[in-house]
């Protein structure tokens, strides 16, 4: 059986399908991309702030008279919204206040 040969009618619609195909593929590559760009941000953040802390219980060990783990952790831990009374809560939406300060 001969081969047939595209019409004239057929060789647009290709040519469309193509572009269109690989207009989705750049903008699902760019997506995922800013997907992985955002997450590697955020474990950034992540490890610096367990830094931090770290840092700041070392701190506290070293120059506070008696201190105990349990003590300083308690100290330097930011505060969560079960921990904050509630007339010491933030408006709503407003951000949640952390605490590196020493009580």
């Amino acid at each position: 059986m001969p081969r047939q040969r595209p019409t004239a009618a057929s060789v647009p619609r290709d040519r469309a399908f193509w572009l269109a195909a690989m207009v989705l593929v750049t903008g699902q590559l760019v997506a995922f991309w800013m997907l992985c760009s955002h997450q590697v941000r955020m474990a950034e953040v992540r490890h610096a702030s367990a830094r931090v802390e770290a840092i700041a219980i070392a701190d506290c060990l070293r120059f506070v008279p008696n201190s105990t783990m349990v003590s300083c952790a308690a100290r330097v831990a930011p505060l969560d919204n079960q921990t904050v009374a509630a007339t010491d809560k933030p408006a709503q939406g407003a951000p949640t206040p952390v605490n590196y300060v020493y009580r």
